[in-house]
C-alpha cells in the first residue's frame, strides 16, 4: 500500500494552481519498506501516535517515557519497553525523540542513562521536539562526538493527522541521514523534506507555527465578531470552508469552538514557548511583524487569564470575555456559498489576515536565507496551510494571483467593521494589524495591490522575495 496526501478543503486552490507550484505528493508508505530497529523516546499528545504508526509499518521498535501507562499500552501492541533512553538506544538504527523542551532533549540524549551511552556509532538520532535552532546543532555536535548523526525534525500537524501518519516533517542535516532514516519518516509523514543544515528544520517549522498562530487566532477573532453580530456560527464556518478562508486551522478548530468539546491536542503555554523561539529568529532579521505580534499577545493574554495549561483552542474564551459573547453553534454541511453579505464579508477579512501573514512569514524565511520553495512545499501540508498560502505563491513566485475577493476592496470592508467594534469595546488585535497592511496597501488591481502589499514587508526587510 502507498498512501498520499491530498489537500483538505480547499482542493481548488492547489489543482488551479501553475505546474510548477502544484502539490505532487511523495509516494511514502511502501510496506515492503525493510523493518528497522528503533528506540522512541517521548509517548506525549505527538509522540504516541507516530510510535503507533511505527509498529503499524512493521518496524522493531523500543519505547521509553516518564508516565508508564502509555508504554504499557505500546508493549501490548508489541513495543519493547524500556528503563532509560540509553536501553532504548542500544542497538538501534534510529533513535526518535519527541519531547518539549531544550532542558528535557538534552538530559535524554546526554544526561546519565541517556540516549548517548547505549547508542552505536552510525545511528540516527531523529529529533521531533521543537527546539532552539542553536541548541540543534549543539546536539549535532554532541552526537557527533559519539558517533551518532543527528537530524533535527520538527513535525507539523496533530490530532487525527498524526494518528493517520501524514504527519509534515521539516528536517536540517545531512541528505545522506535522512535517506537512512527514510523508512521511519515514510511511518509517519506525508511530506518529509530536508530544508537545508541542522538547525533549519526548526527554523521552517516556526515560520510554519507563526502562520499557523496567526490563522487560528484570526478565526477564533472572526468568530466572536460573528456572535457579537448575531451570526448563525455554522453558516458562516461553512462560508469560509468553501471562500475565501478555508484553511487547515479553520477545519481544526471550528468545530471544537462551536461544540465546546476543547479537546486537549497542545497547550497555550506551548503556543508562548514556541513564541519565544520565534522571537529570537525575528531578532536575528532584526525586522519588525505587526501580525505575529499580535498572536503572541494574544495568546500570552488568554496565559494571564488562566489558559496557559489549556488547549489553544479554548484562548477564544478570553476574547469572548471580553466581547461578552459565547461562540457557539451546530456546523452545516451546506458549503454553498449562499449566505447573506456579513458571512461573506468575514470571510473575505479572514481571508486577508491569512496572506498579509503569509507575506510576514516569507519575508522572514528570506531574509534568514531559508529556500522559500522549499518552505512553500512544507507549508501546504503543514499546519499554516491555506486556500490564500496558494494564492500569496502566485504573487511571491510569479503569475497572477488566483481569483478571490478583489485585494482593492480590503481596506474598504475593514473600516466600518473595525470601527464598529471599537464602538463596542472589541478587541481583534490581528484584524487590526492586517487592516493596517492593506490600508497602506491602497488602491487598483490585484496584481499591484499585492506587490505594495508584500513590499511593505520586503522594504522592512530590505530584500526582495518575489521570483525567488
Amino acid at each position: 500500500m502507498i498512501r498520499r496526501c491530498e489537500t483538505e478543503s480547499y482542493p481548488e486552490a492547489a489543482n488551479n494552481a501553475p505546474h510548477h507550484l502544484q502539490y505532487h505528493s511523495p509516494l511514502i508508505l511502501n510496506e515492503r519498506s525493510a523493518p528497522m530497529r528503533i528506540g522512541f523516546i517521548g509517548l506525549g499528545m505527538m509522540g504516541k501516535p507516530m510510535a503507533v504508526n511505527l509498529l503499524r509499518a512493521g518496524h522493531d521498535v523500543a519505547v521509553v517515557n516518564r508516565s508508564q501507562g502509555k508504554v504499557r499500552e505500546l508493549a501490548d501492541m508489541g513495543a519493547r519497553p524500556c528503563a532509560s533512553p540509553a536501553d532504548a538506544a542500544r542497538g538501534a538504527d534510529v533513535i526518535a525523540l519527541c519531547l518539549v523542551g531544550d532542558v528535557v532533549v538534552e538530559s535524554v540524549l546526554r544526561g546519565e542513562g541517556g540516549a548517548l551511552e547505549g547508542a552505536q556509532p552510525g545511528a540516527v538520532a531523529l529529533d521531533h521536539s521543537t527546539v532552539h535552532p542553536e541548541f540543534a546543532r549543539r546536539m549535532e555536535a554532541a552526537c557527533a562526538e559519539r558517533g551518532v548523526v543527528y537530524l533535527d525534525a520538527p513535525v507539523s500537524g496533530t490530532g487525527q493527522v498524526a494518528w493517520d501518519g501524514e504527519l509534515t516533517v521539516m528536517l536540517g542535516g545531512g541528505a545522506h541521514a535522512m535517506e537512512r532514516a527514510r523508512p521511519a519518516l515514510d511511518a509517519v509523514s506525508a511530506n518529509a523534506r530536508l530544508m537545508g543544515p541542522v538547525g533549519s528544520g526548526n527554523m521552517a517549522k516556526l515560520v510554519n507555527n507563526m502562520v499557523k498562530d496567526i490563522n487560528q487566532l484570526g478565526v477564533m477573532e472572526t468568530l466572536v465578531l460573528g456572535a457579537k453580530w448575531g451570526l448563525d456560527l455554522g453558516l458562516l464556518v461553512s462560508v469560509m470552508r468553501s471562500g475565501a478562508a478555508a484553511s487547515r486551522q479553520l477545519n481544526r478548530i471550528a468545530p471544537k469552538i462551536l461544540s465546546r468539546t476543547f479537546e486537549q491536542t497542545s497547550y497555550v503555554s506551548t503556543n508562548i514557548k514556541d513564541q519565544g523561539l520565534m522571537g529570537w529568529m525575528i531578532g536575528q532579521a532584526g525586522m519588525e511583524l505587526p501580525l505575529r505580534n499580535a498572536a503572541r499577545d494574544s495568546w500570552q493574554r488568554a496565559a494571564d487569564q488562566g489558559l496557559a495549561q489549556a488547549d489553544p483552542t479554548e484562548a477564544v474564551k478570553a476574547l469572548e470575555r471580553e466581547a461578552g459573547v459565547e461562540v457557539k453553534g451546530e456546523m452545516r454541511s451546506d458549503y454553498g456559498r449562499t449566505a447573506s453579505n456579513p458571512e461573506e464579508t468575514l470571510d473575505d477579512l479572514t481571508a486577508a489576515l491569512y496572506l498579509a501573514g503569509v507575506f510576514e512569514a516569507f519575508t522572514l524565511a528570506a531574509k534568514l536565507g531559508m529556500d522559500a520553495q522549499a518552505m512553500f512545499e512544507v507549508m501546504r501540508t503543514a499546519s499554516g496551510a491555506s486556500a490564500q498560502l496558494e494564492r500569496a505563491a502566485e504573487v511571491i513566485f510569479g503569475g497572477e494571483p488566483q481569483a478571490s475577493a478583489p485585494a482593492s476592496v480590503y481596506a474598504s470592508l475593514y473600516e466600518p467593521v473595525l470601527e464598529n467594534a471599537r464602538r463596542e469595546g472589541l478587541r481583534l488585535p490581528l484584524h487590526e494589524a492586517s487592516a493596517d497592511v492593506w490600508r497602506k496597501a491602497g488602491g487598483g488591481d490585484d496584481a499591484e495591490v499585492f506587490a505594495r502589499a508584500l513590499g511593505l514587508r520586503e522594504d522592512a526587510a530590505g530584500i526582495r522575495l518575489r521570483g525567488a
